[in-house]
């Protein structure tokens, strides 16, 4: 459903972990960053650990001097800490972490990206502003050096990546092989005179000097079309009077400053450069973009005398130390909430709550007691802690009075987590809004569990406050999800080794009764160490067959049970195959069936296939149309993209009545997604059918072309050393070299939002932008390739396009596209090419012009697009594109001309696609022409051009038709 962007639109409230993760507790304040966390994976040796440590102090310490001079000393890193992992246990630190976490820190030093080897870079798969989600840096990186110099010095390095991660800004260089951030460009909006009109893709406040090279054989590069070939890359001087951009050839000395389109000595930002920050962030500067965050928005952080030296912190993380706070108000009778909660919290304690972690139990209703004093979980008090887990309720509901117990459990405790469940609506005080400020400060982070719509809204904003995650069950559905949101509580713990991760191959859950009931599941390579097969019903009940599992060799094991709930197979390492579970329900029997298979990497040492899903509803919250929802899935063995699968979201809506909406996730740097083959999958979720709660999960798997991405083959004869692989709109990969997956699939429960209000009727959502425009021209023709965008957003099928060329970049630009030769839109009655351009999102255009006069030649001219909806709504405008029409060879004899007609200069090229209507106009010498694309009938007799109006010019552009 769409409507116009000036109507009022529903609001939405998220309600599952954030895809921001960067801005957790970090903040800037008085100039300085406080809380920056450097956290070093499990995967590191801790041979290395001293080394390590002494090599990132002296890095962020670095940066800080150099963020404080490319702030124009309004930042600086003021407090770092370092993160050790749980698993090293030799090595020295200073303090005992309270609530850091790897999977939240900033910056991660991690075993290599096999794309991007030692390169530093910055995980985003966000748009123009939106923060990063972390920095990647390897051990090699801070161990080696030579490895480091590769890439440039350390501290300018970490402030290159820093301003990705923070203010959502990207690359000012081309990358070689990438057609949206080409390495070089016509640099020039007039005539062009061959090589001299020709740059390097950056950005700096001074002409750059250098030589082109071929990368392969260090000779003088090749030209195709008028630019260097593919292998030509830009060798920048070593000495070089620019100051900027960081962003650009930080690697070289004079490099302190970040581009700026106002404050610059002689040149601003370089617009016309297609690099992929222009791409993103529609050719503004990287400080017009760094201006509108909240660390400079309104003079925020005002240049200081000086920085302060950088204080780091080495943490040792301890198990978490988790505090239940549980509903036990008469409220929780409804739906049968108080026996979900029961059975799934028993569970959790029993069989899911690693040894070693610190469970406290407390009980709230009017008020609230400590039934369970935090108690280290082993074998025996397991049982103990589960037998407080009853269902006798009491009258009243106070959050707030379970929140204060929480914290007087958890008092001088390290890793705090507190987990409240609840079902009832609040009306005793203290409320959650008592309470909120307390516990935000108290530190802890809170995860919360709401059964029904009761308490959702406050029960979210708890979890957003603090860092941590909410989750909703529905009373129609069973255990599932809340044994889901339970196991979430446990991502806070201190991670293990990664091949010990534990990954969920299947889930199932629906109602069942009198039938046999079966599914498949699949064990691949990468995993089958400790599987766990689970069934859970929502009672005791008697099968007329027993769950069990059948091999892929067709052999039978049978589940067991001790309370004829829980049903479980254990194995200790399960054969690579598909295998079946099944069971048989009588007459009389139904019931609520949950299924859920894990299993951990199969080989020590070698990393499974892992998947992550999270939602994201844009950088200020919910704002539909200008932020929809999100859907993110991140699939990757170790590090390393898992490149062509199969990507699904099931996205559960509000009602009943209404079938589940299955959505395709895309790792093809359109729409949603912003780079192609990174390993995350992406799209625009636009289905909103009304207000209510929405519940998403992420199923993938491979359907015969999924491979791992295990770097490129670079050339022996490789002469260049030019650090240009990270981080442009493609990430480099050779099919040849990656490891196929083989048959695999994994299950993600991400959570849910809500729709607060029923979304007005109507077309709500444009077209996406088209970001991968290509074009090319000849003096009578022009080419256009494109990714088709959706008639919503990234999904459906435009009703047509919008194509403009001019002479002038900024004609083309969202503000004045409209402005610019408006009246030359035409509109005939029917095309014959409707198919061809008409296509579904994500499919590739090819549009073929053939021009009425010729374009000039060796003159640069822009070229951009638009897509509009089927009630004229319209998307951004695509990236501009420069083409020339090179001189050619000497031509040969034309054919005989067609009737005369006046020899026109053109000044613009219109083309729509609307409908059944196409229409080309060229416009010059004050008249237009059209080319009908097919004649209204097929007896009709038309001549192919017709004059179909005068224009006038002035010099604000055409000004009447």
């Amino acid at each position: 459903m769409l409507l116009p962007c000036s109507l009022t639109t529903a609001v939405i409230a998220l309600l599952s972990v954030s895809a921001r993760p960067s801005e957790g507790r970090l903040a800037l304040v008085d100039n300085g960053y406080e809380d920056l966390v450097v956290a070093i994976s499990p995967a590191v040796n801790e041979a290395y650990a001293m080394d390590l440590i002494w090599s990132i102090k002296r890095t962020v310490s670095e940066a800080s001097a150099v963020l404080f001079k490319a702030t124009r000393r309004r930042a600086f890193f003021r407090d770092v800490k370092i993160l050790l992992p749980m698993t090293w246990t030799s090595t020295t630190y200073d303090q005992i972490a309270f609530n850091q976490h790897f999977q939240s820190s900033e910056i991660r030093v991690d075993v290599s990206n096999a794309a991007y080897g030692g390169q530093p870079y910055t995980d985003q798969p966000g748009g123009c502003g939106v923060p990063g989600r972390y920095i990647h840096l390897t051990p090699e990186y801070l161990l080696n050096d030579g490895e480091a110099a590769w890439w440039g010095p350390r501290g300018k390095t970490l402030v290159h990546e820093w301003a990705k991660l923070r203010w959502g800004v990207f690359a000012e260089v081309g990358f070689p092989h990438d057609p949206a951030a080409p390495p070089f460009f016509w640099n020039s909006q007039g005539e062009v005179h061959g090589a001299e009109n020709v740059s390097p893709t950056y950005c700096a406040n001074r002409e750059l000097s250098g030589e082109l090279r071929d990368d392969l054989t260090n000779a003088s590069c090749s030209y195709v079309d008028g630019l260097p070939d593919a292998n030509c890359r830009f060798r920048p001087n070593a000495s070089q009077a620019a100051s900027s951009s960081l962003l650009g050839y930080y690697h070289m000395n004079s490099i302190v400053e970040f581009c700026d389109s106002v404050f610059a000595s002689e040149k601003p930002h370089a617009v016309l450069a297609p690099s992929r920050h222009n791409l993103m962030c529609k050719g503004r500067s990287v400080w017009d973009v760094m201006g509108l965050h909240p660390d400079f928005e309104g003079g925020a952080n005002p240049p200081a005398t000086a920085s302060s030296p950088t204080k780091v912190t080495v943490l040792r993380p301890e198990v978490v130390r988790i505090a239940l706070v549980l509903d036990y108000s008469s409220g929780m009778s409804d739906s049968r909430r108080i026996d979900k909660l029961q059975r799934s919290i028993k569970r959790w304690i029993l069989r899911e709550v690693p040894d070693g972690l610190f469970v406290g139990i407390i009980k709230f209703w009017s008020h609230a007691f400590p039934s369970a004093e935090l108690t280290e979980v082993t074998g025996q008090s397991r049982k103990d802690l589960a037998s407080h887990i009853d269902n006798i309720l009491s009258s009243g509901c106070s959050i707030g009075a379970g929140l204060a117990m929480a914290m007087d459990v958890l008092e001088n405790q390290n890793n705090p987590i507190i987990v409240v469940v609840s079902g009832s609506h609040e009306d005793n005080y203290p409320y959650i809004d008592d309470m909120l400020s307390k516990v935000v400060k108290f530190g802890a982070r809170v995860v919360t569990v709401a059964l029904g719509s009761e308490t959702e809204s406050k029960l979210h904003s708890l979890a957003s406050a603090t860092g941590g995650k909410a989750f909703t069950v529905s009373d129609e559905g069973e255990g599932g999800a809340l044994d889901e949101a339970l196991l979430g509580a446990l991502g806070y713990q201190p991670g293990g080794r990664p091949d010990d991760a534990r990954v969920k191959l299947h889930g199932f859950t629906r109602h069942a009764g009198n039938e046999t009931v079966a599914d498949s599941f699949i064990v691949d390579a990468s995993v089958g160490r400790k599987l766990e097969f689970r069934l859970d019903t929502d009672r005791k009940v008697a099968f007329t067959e027993r769950p069990h599992l059948i091999r892929p060799n067709g052999t039978r094991v049978d589940a067991e049970t001790t309370d004829g709930v829980l049903w479980a197979v254990s194995l200790p390492v399960a054969e690579v195959g598909s295998w079946i579970w099944s069971l048989a329900l009588p007459a009389s029997e139904d019931c609520y069936i949950h299924v859920s298979v894990t299993a951990r990497g199969r080989e020590p040492g070698n990393s499974p296939i892992l998947s992550r899903a999270w939602l994201n509803v844009g950088p200020y919250g919910v704002d539909i149309p200008n932020n929809p929802v999100i859907v993110y899935a991140e699939v990757k063995q170790g590090n390393n993209p898992v490149v062509d699968a199969r990507v699904r979201a099931t996205i559960t809506q509000p009602s009943e009545d209404l079938d589940a909406v299955e959505l395709d996730l895309l790792d093809n740097g359109q729409g949603a997604d912003t780079q192609a083959g990174d390993g995350v999958y992406s799209r625009y979720y636009t289905l909103y059918s009304g207000a209510g709660r929405y519940s998403v999960e992420v199923q993938v798997w491979d359907d015969g072309y999924a491979y791992v991405n295990n770097g490129y083959e670079k050339s022996k004869q490789q002469f260049l050393k030019t650090p240009t692989y990270c981080c442009g709109s493609v990430v480099p990969a050779s099919p040849d070299l990656g490891t196929p997956t083989g048959n695999f699939s994994r299950t993600v429960t991400v959570g849910s939002f809500q729709v607060l209000a029923d979304p007005p009727a109507g077309d709500l959502l444009p077209p996406s932008r088209v970001t991968d425009l290509q074009a090319s021209a000849a003096p009578l023709s022009l080419d256009l390739t494109w990714t088709a965008p959706g008639d919503d957003l990234d999904a459906g099928t435009v009703a047509g396009y919008e194509v403009r060329l001019s002479r002038n970049r900024s004609h083309l630009e969202d503000d004045s596209f409209d402005a610019r030769g408006n009246e030359t839109l035409l509109t005939l009655d029917e095309s014959a090419d409707m198919a061809e351009l008409l296509l579904e999102a994500g499919q590739k255009v090819t549009l073929n012009l053939t021009l009425e006069d010729e374009l000039e030649r060796n003159r640069t001219y822009f070229v951009a697009i638009r897509a509009v909806d089927d009630v004229g709504l319209l998307s951004a405008a695509s990236n501009p594109v420069v083409v020339v029409a090179l001189e050619s060879p000497p031509p040969v004899p034309p054919p005989v001309p067609p009737p005369a007609r006046p020899q026109l200069q053109p000044w613009a090229i219109a083309l729509i696609v609307s409908g059944s209507l196409v229409a080309v106009a060229l416009v010059g010498g004050g008249v237009v022409y059209a080319r009908r694309r097919r004649k209204r009938h097929e007896n009709e007799s038309r001549p192919d051009y017709a004059n179909v109006g005068e224009m006038v010019f002035s010099n604000a552009g055409l000004s009447k038709c």
